[in-house]
């Protein structure tokens, strides 16, 4: 009896742009944006600008409206809503989360995106790569479950000037992407705050 071997689902058309599926694209130029911003504007900008909005003990950032990430303390954030924070127009998050601390960016952007972790990681990291010859990812991925029970996928990457990690999650209908980058030593030195806020990542209401 003759087998079949399983088509792997195509993007639909109205979401395909140069064989990428255009849902990724924003994920992929805010990874390569940020890998731009810190190799050559931040580390000038660090070392003259004293963050006067910095995370405290218990705090959590709004990541999407039903998705929170608790914080370690005396990172200055950039970009983001956290959980206490009202706002005008009532809305709950934003797309792009971004914090800072002793040179290491750690940054979230999310938005719809109904295809799997694998697919978000990988497209992103095409366009990166594409766009950045000092983008190289050196291992293999690794499957991310956080305390939660959200279910990703991650990789290093290596860039001119330093190192960092796309961690992708997709819950719900919604992509999430978590980058950390900087230098070498900073990085290895907040590794820990940064894993125990990946794992911290959670959804109300239930696991995914």
């Amino acid at each position: 009896m003759a087998t079949t071997q399983a088509e792997v689902p195509r993007v639909p058309v109205e979401h395909r742009w140069l064989g990428l599926d255009r849902r990724s694209i924003p994920y992929g130029l805010v990874a390569l944006a940020v890998i731009a911003l810190w190799a050559w504007v931040m580390p000038w900008v660090d070392d003259r600008v004293a963050w006067d909005d910095s995370t405290r003990a218990g705090e959590a950032i709004q990541v999407t409206d039903d998705i929170t990430m608790s914080v370690a303390p005396g990172w200055g954030v950039i970009a983001g809503l956290r959980t206490s924070d009202e706002t005008r127009s009532g809305a709950k998050a934003v797309k792009q989360d971004a914090l800072v601390k002793d040179g290491v960016l750690f940054s979230i952007v999310q938005g719809p995106f109904d295809q799997s972790p694998s697919r978000l990681l990988d497209q992103t990291e095409r366009i990166t790569a594409a766009s950045s010859s000092g983008f190289h990812v050196p291992g293999e991925t690794r499957d991310v479950t956080t305390a939660a029970g959200l279910r990703g996928i991650g990789e290093d990457f290596t860039y001119l000037g330093g190192i960092g990690s796309i961690d992708a999650f997709v819950v719900d209908g919604t992509g999430i992407e978590i980058q950390v980058s900087g230098p070498q030593a900073q990085v290895t030195a907040l590794q820990s705050e940064t894993d125990a806020m990946i794992d911290s990542l959670a959804q109300d209401g239930g696991e995914s």
